[in-house]
């Protein structure tokens, strides 16, 4: 069978499974009508599944192969806006029916690939199927118990446990032209107003460059940040991640794929940093992690250049990904925002980082009292610009894969000595029930999600249980080194009171180590626990280690 040259690529598992359905289901048909012409009474069989799950038209004399179900896929992440509308298209004008997919899914439930090219030809040449837009969206609901000791009691304060929906989002997305796309999404998880989160348009096909995007959008960083937040292997990104990556920024950015889709390439400018005064009195600056205002505000500095590119040394065609290497890496530079060396605008840098799980709010900038509390924090500390390098590594056997990154980042300091904070993390994950995590090669990352060779159901409060999803256990070490040993004193600005935790700056280096399990009941629900090890090591106080045990229930659609 073919398959559509669209950078993603799916395990076809369920096919021979549906098969062995429909001529199961066709044997016991002709065992109750052989039994009728016997027995007084009609000898009705029991169907292996529930009515609403099988029909007679998958009833079959011979075996036959059909395309499985596609996972759903983050919107937001590049190529898959293209990828997703022409696949909603297409499944329109065949009238069938089905669950409902998400504006970029890949593929069709109940069509063979070559059916659904012909189709979309057809469509495509009918102007009035433009502009198209489509919504999408998820929630997150977490769940953290925590287990300190006395150490770190009184280094970062008493950790609460809680429950808090960490995201909740809405997004649209959808074609005005055959060239351009858009994405408004919003996430309503955080108190006070919805937040911006992916508000970009793009212009694809574009000579030299091939897709440009403009807005606020994930920049081009690493393998950690462009993989979709719908779709993690764990709880949270790397700590790693979180304390060198600029992640979420409004600017431009130009992507584009080679011809035979083993490299992959981004670049872009945007602004550096976010100053912005919310309230009199009140101001959030941050050069790292999420700009959720879609403002900055500064007058000098305040611009930057990301890129990052990967190529897939090893791909296996007829398995569509099952087998993979994949390399990588990035650079980036950024002169900082604001202006002047005192006050709330003065050119600072700071990177901050939690223990890979959050619940509270995060409005509280990571204050103990407000949800969980930063576990490492550099302080804001007067600088002018930092340089950002990554590598990465990862590969697919199967339902075994594994991801790892290096990451380096070097702050030019005001007056003083390159403050270097080098991370790294290593991740490895094995599907117990056999499926393999996808690969998207327009955006070079893994998608850590599947579609359960059989999803999670039952026959029935008197029934039983027909289906058990698909199931993962899944590890990662993280170290990340904030210790700025060599950040002079007279350059930091505004240390917190004395008394308040956690402390800022706190200085260290972290160890931290996760084991995961996730399950998901089909490809739109799952469940994930992490137990997480958190091994802070602070300057001039030692370790303070504690436990997180997370879980989380989401739906997308």
């Amino acid at each position: 069978m073919d398959r559509p040259r669209d950078g993603t690529s799916r395990s076809l598992r369920a096919g021979p499974r549906c098969a062995r359905f429909s001529i199961a289901t066709t044997v016991a048909l002709l065992a109750a009508g052989v039994g009728t012409a016997f027995a007084d009474e009609p000898v009705v069989p029991e169907p292996p599944f529930p009515q609403d799950v099988w029909s007679a038209t998958e009833i079959a004399l011979a075996p036959e192969s059909l395309p499985a179900p596609a996972p759903v896929l983050d919107p937001g992440q590049v190529g898959n806006v293209e990828r997703g509308l022409r696949a909603r298209i297409t499944e329109g004008i065949t009238g069938q029916s089905g669950p409902v997919l998400d504006p970029n899914q890949v593929g069709n439930i109940d069509m063979r690939l070559e059916e659904a090219r012909r189709r979309l030809d057809a469509v495509e040449s009918r102007a009035d199927q433009l502009p198209i837009v489509r919504l999408s969206g998820f929630f997150q609901l977490d769940d953290g118990l925590f287990s300190q000791n006395s150490f770190s009691r009184d280094r970062i304060g008493d950790a609460y446990d809680g429950v808090s929906f960490r995201r909740t989002r809405l997004q649209a997305i959808g074609k005005l032209t055959e060239f351009t796309n858009f994405s408004i999404e919003m996430d309503f998880a955080f108190a006070g107003r919805p937040s911006f989160m992916d508000v970009w348009g793009e212009q694809t096909e574009v000579p030299f460059f091939g897709t440009i995007r403009v807005g606020q959008f994930r920049q081009p960083g690493t393998m950690d940040s462009w993989t979709s937040i719908r779709h993690l292997e764990f709880l949270e990104r790397s700590a790693a991640f979180n304390a060198t990556d600029p992640f979420r920024r409004v600017g431009i950015m130009a992507y584009a794929m080679s011809d035979d889709e083993l490299t992959q390439w981004a670049y872009s400018v945007y602004a550096t940093g976010l100053t912005f005064a919310s309230a009199p009195g009140v101001t959030a600056y941050s050069t790292i992690g999420d700009n959720r205002n879609g403002a900055q505000i500064g007058d000098s500095g305040g611009i930057s250049f990301a890129s990052r590119a990967s190529h897939l040394v090893f791909y296996d065609e007829p398995s569509e990904g099952r087998y993979l290497l994949h390399v990588g890496a990035g650079y980036g530079f950024s002169a900082i925002g604001g202006s002047g060396s005192t006050g709330p605008f003065a050119k600072t840098f700071r990177s901050a980082i939690f223990p890979e799980f959050f619940v509270g709010d995060l409005n509280g900038v990571g204050l103990t009292g407000s949800g969980t509390p930063l576990v490492l924090d550099t302080g804001r500390y007067l600088a002018d610009s930092f340089n950002f390098w990554h590598l990465e590594l990862a590969g697919a056997s199967g339902p075994a894969h594994f991801q790892t990154e290096v990451m380096f980042e070097a702050v030019n300091q005001r007056g003083g000595p390159v403050v270097f904070e080098p991370a790294a993390y290593f991740q490895c994950g094995y599907m117990l029930t056999g499926e393999s995590i996808g690969y998207l090669k327009q955006a070079g990352v893994f998608d850590y999600n599947v579609v359960p060779f059989t999803p999670f159901f039952g026959t029935g409060r008197h029934g039983r249980m027909a289906g058990w999803g698909a199931w993962e256990i899944a590890a990662r070490w993280t170290w990340v080194d904030l210790s700025g040993v060599n950040i002079r004193p007279g350059n930091i600005v505004e240390p917190t009171p004395a008394g308040v935790l956690p402390p800022s700056p706190n200085a260290g280096v972290l160890n931290e180590t996760t084991v995961g399990v996730n399950w998901w009941w089909n490809r739109f629900t799952r469940v994930q626990f992490n137990w997480i090890r958190s091994m802070p090591n602070y300057v001039g106080y030692g370790y303070a280690p504690f436990d997180i045990y997370g879980t989380r229930f989401q739906i997308e659609f």
